[in-house]
């Protein structure tokens, strides 16, 4: 056998006398995201061919649209702390811990019900395969008040399902239409026009 580590025969990693080799962590660049965007693109129009037999086209992967949003949030609202840190949300010197979702249908968004934020960001990629995109931002905590009253249903709250250990579920439509004064648009343009600086972020 050959060790992963110092790449010797004879022993593998576990006993390995050799200092272990650090790996190199990737960062998530505005090129990897390009790349990453012209492939699902490509694999989306093939499967777009196949929707006359009831094949169901395929939604944006996390990777891609979390960061989009941080692509948004350096080069629109000049937040250039935004990193992302592939758990499903960007983490900011100004604003915390940024919780992204996408949806690209009219479908019901879930939400961890553990999980915990500072703000968060609603993509809408619902239009994703003409190249539009609109980014929503709602400054409300997880554990804020107005956020766990928010009606999942006609009988339970977010904090109702959430303390059930259910993923609460509600889609954006109806989540908008609760919380009309928290939410803010804050950009909507092309897949191109997120890597373009506005003069807003660079001041």
């Amino acid at each position: 056998m050959t060790c992963s580590n110092c790449k010797k025969a004879g022993h593998n990693k576990g006993s390995c006398k050799e200092p272990i080799a650090e790996t190199k962590t990737l960062e998530y660049t505005a090129d990897i995201l390009r790349v990453q965007f012209a492939v699902h693109m490509s694999y989306a129009t093939e499967r777009r061919k196949l929707r006359t037999l009831g094949v169901r086209m395929p939604s944006i992967p996390e990777d891609i649209s979390e960061n989009i949003v941080k692509e948004i949030l350096h080069n629109k609202l000049g937040d250039p702390t935004s990193t992302w840190n592939c758990k499903g949300d960007l983490l900011s010197q100004r604003e915390g811990t940024q919780e992204c979702k996408c949806f690209t249908s009219d479908g019901p968004l879930s939400f961890t019900p553990s999980s915990d934020w500072d703000v968060i960001y609603f993509l809408d990629g619902t239009k994703w395969e003409d190249n539009k995109f609109t980014l929503w931002r709602i400054p409300l905590k997880r554990t804020s008040d107005e956020w766990k009253k928010i009606e999942m249903s006609k009988s339970q709250t977010f904090e109702d399902q959430a303390n059930q250990g259910r993923r609460p579920r509600i889609s954006w439509n109806r989540l908008h239409a609760q919380l009309p004064s928290h939410c803010t648009k804050v950009f909507e343009g092309t897949f191109d026009d997120i890597f373009i600086p506005s003069e807003e972020a660079m001041e």
